[in-house]
């Protein structure tokens, strides 16, 4: 398991790239972009307030962040389960929490890391 040591331990690289939270026990989804990403989770900017009344989101929860990767035209998508960490306004914190990544997980997060890009047809 990640954990919040390993999380701060890893390089973070900065970048924006788009994609989808999805608070998981209540089924509230949140489009926004990345403002940092690392091998242990991102800092996520939502494209709309993540502390409404009726919307308010907490550290613990449990999330689905979902990163759309285009190859040749065509978008696949990558999922992380994680968790929120912190949350201010229309940012938050997101742990990657599973055990052990996949390899598309580990391949997606080196593309995005070392291109800056969600572009398979970055990497010729």
């Amino acid at each position: 398991m990640v954990t919040m040591l390993t999380h701060r331990q890893s390089p973070r690289v900065r970048m924006r790239i788009r994609c989808d939270l999805q608070i998981v026990p209540v089924g509230w989804h949140f489009g926004g972009f990345t403002r940092n990403l690392s091998t242990g989770g991102t800092e996520f900017e939502a494209i709309e307030s993540l502390v409404r009344p009726e919307r308010r989101v907490s550290p613990g929860m449990r999330a689905l962040i979902t990163f759309p990767l285009l190859r040749h035209g065509l978008i696949e998508e990558c999922k992380f389960s994680c968790r929120i960490c912190y949350v201010n306004a229309n940012s938050t914190g997101v742990e990657f929490t599973d055990a052990c990544l996949t390899r598309e997980q580990k391949d997606a997060l080196e593309l995005m890391m070392t291109t800056r890009s969600n572009r398979w047809d970055s990497l010729k």
